[in-house]
């Protein structure tokens, strides 16, 4: 079964994709038609969304029941405190030159699902 782990920005969605105990960085969507379009192509069979405190987690939580109505693919909710920070410094340590640094949403996303993953008995 194929998991999405997606880290919500305002302004773009991270995403990260597994079908094994390993998430990898799927890449960055602008919208939820396009997020919809993703999870039909690549089969996801669930979604870990990352929670945010404060302000966002009421949109955060009505995109989670977007996706389970609307597409029919349970979601998981996962704290995503610091894991921004996490990929930037992950980032950093990589080399990664500052430009391609600008979007981390994709490696947030990861993490969200990684930990997941590493948390879960899903595949053994």
């Amino acid at each position: 079964m194929r998991i999405l782990g997606i880290d919500w920005g305002e302004k773009k969605i991270g995403l990260a994709i597994s079908e094994t105990s390993f998430a990898e960085p799927f890449g960055v969507v602008g919208s939820f038609d396009e997020l919809k379009e993703i999870i039909k192509k690549e089969g996801v069979g669930k979604v870990v969304l990352g929670l945010p405190e404060g302000e966002h987690q009421e949109k955060v939580k009505e995109l989670g029941g977007r996706i389970e109505k609307e597409l029919n693919v349970p979601v998981t909710f996962r704290s995503e405190i610091l894991t921004t920070r996490q990929a930037l410094e992950k980032a950093i340590e990589a080399g990664k030159p500052r430009k391609s640094r600008r979007d981390l949403n994709a490696l947030s996303a990861t993490l969200i699902l990684q930990e997941y993953l590493d948390e879960s008995d899903s595949f053994f």
